[in-house]
This record gives C-alpha cells, sequence and structure tokens, in this order.
C-alpha cells in the first residue's frame, strides 16, 4: 500500500513504533532517503555530457533523508519519493502502520 506523509513529518520521523513494512511492534528507527521519480525531462534532451548537465541544473534533485520505524529484520522492500507538489510517498507501508499513524496524527489513543 502507498501512504503519504509531509516532508516534515517524514523527515522528523513523526510516526508511532509500529513497523512501516510488517505492522509489528517497531524496535529501532531508520533513517530512509526519498528519490525523486520525474523522468519526463529526460525525454527532451539528447543523451550528451551537456544535456546532463542542463537538465541537472532546472531540475528539482533533493532527496530528503527521513526516520521510518522498523521491526527487527524488517528493514527491506519499503522505498519512498519525494514529489514537492505532495509530500513523501511511501510504498509497500502495512495497513496497520498506516492505521496507527492516522490514530497518531490525529490524537486518538492507540
Amino acid at each position: 500500500m502507498k501512504y503519504v506523509t509531509w516532508l516534515d513529518r517524514f523527515q522528523l520521523g513523526d510516526f508511532p513504533m509500529v513497523c512501516v513494512r510488517s505492522g509489528l511492534p517497531a524496535t529501532k528507527v531508520v533513517a530512509v532517503q526519498a528519490r525523486r521519480t520525474a523522468v519526463w525531462p529526460w525525454l527532451f534532451f539528447p543523451i550528451s555530457t551537456i544535456s546532463w548537465f542542463l537538465l541537472k541544473s532546472v531540475t528539482d534533485s533533493r532527496h530528503p533523508w527521513g526516520k521510518l520505524p522498523f521491526a527487527e529484520g524488517q528493514v527491506k522492500d519499503i522505498t519512498a519519493t519525494y514529489e514537492k507538489r505532495i509530500g513523501v510517498i511511501i510504498k509497500g507501508a502495512h495497513p496497520d502502520f498506516i492505521k496507527a499513524t492516522q490514530q497518531h496524527q490525529h490524537g486518538a489513543p492507540n
């Protein structure tokens, strides 16, 4: 499943201690880098060194780091993507993590 969150929340690690991958109680917080997925601009430039430098200078290349909770042995198959207008998209999130996070953010008890 996908879960979308604000960049600030992702960077601060403002999540309950529920494993993002398995939904089990988390035992650690791991730093995760959010990647960008904008590939479409590359289609307008021929592949060359000059084009690469040109495109690199005009595209947003932020790859922010954030903190996600994981259970022991569960740190895999989770990807985070940063989209400037949307926020951070966490792919592969467990439904229990999503539910606990929504409750945590709305101030409801776990």
